[in-house]
């Protein structure tokens, strides 16, 4: 009996310990964690790819290009703005590095191309490309790469220095024209005997 006596105690005692809030006074503010959006998430250190977009009949999708940046902000879900660019363009064919690219900035959209630009710098072989802008095109169904500039571009390689006014070149054929040239390329004579 004596029991029951302390736990009825204890239990009017827990019970008359509580106040209740004053039914006038309003509910403590809820804060709500927010979430940050999709339009201003920063990442670090990411890489992107696009690809051949063409049938591959069951085998893997080689890469045409890949792209890796030390920043990077989602602008919407196709579009990617990026920092600090290091870039390689793949020959389809072999898959091995065709073409290497370095770049401060740029936008990456998914499937469709990257407009990359400050202190572009291109590596082909042995033939070296500066500009201040460059654009990628990624290879559809129909039409075949492209990679252009916006304004001047210097050309250099062995023996080889050119100024233009912009560039187009198609990796997959390995080509490249250039649009008002002046500079210096070595005059190779073969021998005809």
């Amino acid at each position: 009996m004596r029991w029951i006596v302390v736990f009825i105690i204890c239990i009017i005692l827990l019970f008359s310990c509580g106040k209740k809030p004053p039914a006038t006074t309003p509910p403590p503010e809820t804060t709500v964690p927010q979430h940050q959006s999709i339009d201003n998430m920063n990442v670090s250190s990411v890489d992107l790819y696009h690809h051949d977009p063409r049938p591959t009949m069951g085998k893997a999708r080689k890469p045409t290009l890949w792209l890796h940046a030390e920043k990077f902000a989602v602008i919407d879900e196709n579009t990617w703005k990026v920092e600090d660019v290091h870039a390689v363009i793949y020959d389809v064919q072999s898959g091995t590095e065709h073409i290497k690219i370095s770049a401060k900035e740029g936008v990456f959209e998914k499937m469709n191309n990257a407009s990359l630009k400050g202190n572009v710098e291109a590596q082909m072989n042995d033939i070296t490309f500066n500009t201040d802008g460059i654009e990628w095109s990624n290879r559809t169904e129909t039409e075949p790469a492209r990679i252009w500039t916006h304004g001047k571009i210097a050309v250099q390689g062995t023996d080889l220095h050119l100024d233009a006014e912009n560039l187009l070149i198609y990796p997959e054929t390995k080509e490249f024209e250039l649009e008002e040239v002046s500079g210096q390329v070595p005059l190779i004579l073969r021998n005809t005997i």
